[in-house]
């Protein structure tokens, strides 16, 4: 019988002693990949339907060589954003470090998996190291944590340590009825989900009003603390912002930290919610925290951005009285997908997240006796955000995200300039403490031709025609859309467009960009003129925030 050549050569060779091999495959790949030396943001895509697709999807009968499943394989990143690219400005996505993308390989080189550090070496170690680490920028000494893919995870295990340090018998019964989460009006849209999967019901979220700065309102907050403790409810967390991609919510932590604690102890409450401050953006601004007056006019020169890092820090500063937070480093440590972190403030996560059989002790902490599936989600769990996270950490150091974050609204201020000078665009949401730009455009031409036409229709109308000219390939800026958009809570809502400045090599170029966002759109105005693009009524979904 013929060998499997196959086989043989590629699965039984010793790779690790044949890097070179890896590298000339991983060359080998991306030069199957369209438009990979050129500035447009989206590799080029045409459309197509799932279910006729799906038709054609069968498991060969034998294998074939590297070169084509490569080429075949190539059609998956068909459409997907290239973050090295000046014109991507979709959304919170850098350009990861090299120094992250080696170390995730080593991890997939040698299949890490940090289910238990028996034989996963000390992925473990270096996992609770990354979280101490983070958690002393919040004067936190001894935290603990979890690598996890996604602030959706960070705040599962926050929620889930709520009901457990609340109600801890419903780790063996189940949970209680009586358990609500409140959080900000402006938090993320994945809390009501959160609650929904870990059986408390998507009902039991309830979301509180915030004032002019998208911080929560202490009056509504204490208002609806009342209202559930008279119904007989027991409130497990309070859900913080801190920091969301659009307006950057963000509460002040002390104040209602404080606020809560005032009212637990008028009604004489026998227990305390759980706190956790959903930073997976504002994770980034602790490493400005403790710092002096004169060392802030030292690291930020410009007065603006200073006043703008400074206040979403001091804000902030109450996480030090919290339970957890939550650390994305895929949006701003120049990590790859995916890099997040559920940190907690001690080790008490690890009781709350089991199924209430085990109890750690300090045998735990003997290297080849810890567990991570106990608590964790998964058990077969990668290292990669393990690995990128402690690489990006060290390299950048806190002088270096200081600088970063710096860098990022400097950027944002560059675009502006340049956005304010185009007729009929105006940037609307100035007082935002993030770097994302808000914008909206007149579509004078078309309104002056059609004055019936919904603008919001011209809107997304517009933004439909720029994303199909990036899945083409054309070098424009890939923006997005937000349809229900509010300066601040009172205002009515209006839909505006979002660009995210994220490359920081493309300083010398913002002139260039928004030029061509000017041609891109007196080109489409100039079609919707001439009949060749119909004004349609379109349904979008809301942006994630």
């Amino acid at each position: 019988m013929k060998k499997n050549t196959i086989v043989e050569k590629e699965f039984l060779h010793p790779q690790e002693d044949n890097l070179e091999t890896l590298l000339n495959k991983t060359a080998l790949l991306q030069k199957q990949l369209k438009a990979n030396n050129h500035l447009n943001p989206k590799f080029p895509s045409d459309t197509f339907l799932y279910k006729k697709e799906l038709e054609k999807s069968y498991m060969p009968e034998t294998g074939i060589n590297t070169e084509e499943v490569f080429t075949s394989l190539s059609e998956m990143f068909e459409g997907s954003i290239r973050p090295q690219s000046p014109y991507s400005l979709f959304n919170m996505v850098p350009s990861p470090l090299l120094d992250t993308v080696a170390a995730t390989t080593m991890t997939q080189l040698y299949n890490s998996n940090s289910l238990m550090d028996a034989f996963g070496g000390k992925t473990i170690l270096f996992e609770q190291r990354i979280t101490r680490a983070i958690g002393r920028l919040v004067g936190w000494d001894q935290s603990y944590g979890i690598s996890c893919n996604g602030g959706k995870l960070t705040l599962l295990y926050a929620i889930k340590s709520a009901i457990s340090k609340i109600a801890p018998e419903s780790r063996r019964e189940g949970i209680p009825k009586d358990l609500v989460v409140l959080t900000n009006e402006g938090a993320h849209y994945c809390v009501e989900h959160v609650c929904s999967i870990l059986g408390l019901g998507a009902n039991q979220c309830i979301r509180i009003g915030t004032k002019e700065d998208w911080r929560m309102d202490i009056d509504k907050l204490k208002q609806v603390i009342y209202e559930q403790l008279a119904k007989g409810k027991r409130i497990a967390a309070i859900v913080c912002c801190g920091g969301t991609t659009i307006n950057f919510a963000c509460d002040d932590t002390n104040e209602v930290y404080q606020c809560v604690e005032q009212v637990f102890k008028e009604t004489n409450q026998t227990y305390f919610p759980y706190f956790h401050l959903d930073s997976v953006i504002g994770w980034l601004w602790f490493n400005f925290m403790g710092l002096s007056e004169k060392e802030w006019e030292q690291r930020v020169e410009n007065p603006e951005i200073r006043f703008k890092i400074k206040r979403a820090a001091q804000k902030m500063e109450g996480v030090s009285r919290f339970d957890s937070f939550g650390v994305d480093m895929h949006k701003n440590g120049l990590c790859p997908y995916s890099t997040s972190f559920f940190i907690s403030k001690t080790d008490e996560c690890f009781n709350r997240l089991n199924e209430g059989t085990y109890t750690y002790g300090e045998n735990d902490y003997e290297f080849g006796n810890f567990r991570a599936y106990r608590y964790t989600v998964e058990n077969s769990r990668p290292a990669t955000g393990i690995a990128a996270a402690w690489v990006a950490m060290n390299r950048l150091g806190k002088t270096g995200y200081q600088e970063y974050l710096v860098r990022l609204h400097t950027l944002s201020l560059l675009f502006k300039k340049e956005i304010e000078n185009l007729s009929g665009v105006s940037v609307i949401n100035t007082a935002s403490l993030g770097w994302e730009i808000v914008f909206t455009i007149s579509f004078n031409r078309i309104r002056l031709h059609y004055s019936d036409f919904d603008p919001s229709e011209i809107a997304k109308t517009f933004i439909q025609y720029c994303w199909n000219e990036t899945n083409k390939g054309r070098e424009i800026p890939l923006i997005s859309i937000v349809p229900e958009f509010k300066v601040n809570p009172e205002d009515r809502m209006k839909i505006a467009f979002l660009l995210y400045p994220m490359y920081l090599f493309s300083e010398d170029k913002t002139g260039e960009i928004i030029s061509k966002l000017a041609s891109c759109i007196y080109e489409f105005e100039m079609k919707v003129i001439s009949g060749e693009i119909v004004i349609e009524n379109r349904l979008l979904e809301k942006p994630i925030r």
